[in-house]
């Protein structure tokens, strides 16, 4: 297992970026003032601690999307 940040940081070094999305709503200001708290969304966290948001977009070249696909091969292969 590569942890998710390890991830992010080898192809930030390959010059793939990438990000991190849909943070759980119990962390957000609205939804802390309505009482909303991480019991109430057991999986969230797990599921934002591991999540990865990749290149992926309509205009991507297949030169791209094989630079992307090689480069999480190649991490694969590290575990």
């Amino acid at each position: 297992h590569v942890a998710r940040d390890d991830v992010m940081n080898i192809l930030k070094q390959m010059g793939i970026g990438t990000q991190v999305h849909y943070m759980p709503v119990y962390r957000h200001p609205f939804y802390r003032q309505l009482g909303l708290l991480q019991r109430d969304c057991k999986n969230a966290e797990t599921y934002f601690s591991n999540c990865l948001s990749i290149p992926m977009y309509a205009a991507m070249s297949d030169e791209d999307m094989y630079r992307v696909t090689d480069a999480f091969n190649g991490i694969a292969r590290m575990r």
